[in-house]
């Protein structure tokens, strides 16, 4: 008997086990390539701009509307920054969309913002109708 017991008990340690075959190292089938979901539309800017300039027309108007904006934000913060950012369609548009935002940089200057405090950016969103310069406040 006291043979017995070792042989018995190592005989019930590997009941719980399996052998080792093909099924241990592939259980299943391989998975089909799944084309992976589309991508969300990617915000260009999340926050909210002060002032959007369209310029579905060739020379808007915006000086008035700008000018009141830059000075309610001034009056928030005298230290606020601002970042111009020219919008454009096309890629190709990046000098009209750099002398877009260069004439909106400096209508704000003239309202004695200074030039350190005014930051240029250029970004292309393929869904515009037209080009825009968005105006952000930090």
């Amino acid at each position: 008997m006291s043979r017995l017991l070792p042989v018995l008990l190592a005989l019930f340690s590997f009941t719980g086990c399996t052998l080792i075959d093909q099924r241990t190292f592939a259980p299943s089938p391989e998975a089909k390539a799944q084309t992976p979901p589309p991508l969300p539309a990617v915000a260009i800017d999340p926050r909210t701009p002060l002032v959007t300039i369209d310029y579905t027309a060739p020379s808007p108007d915006y000086a008035e509307l700008l000018h009141y904006a830059v000075r309610a934000a001034e009056a928030r913060d005298v230290d606020v920054q601002y970042d111009v950012i020219s919008v454009l369609k096309d890629p190709a548009e990046a000098s009209d969309g750099q002398e877009h935002a260069i004439g909106v940089m400096r209508a704000i200057m003239r309202d004695r913002v200074p030039a350190s405090r005014i930051h240029l950016g250029l970004r292309t969103d393929p869904v515009l109708a037209a080009s825009q310069v968005r105006v952000y406040v930090r």
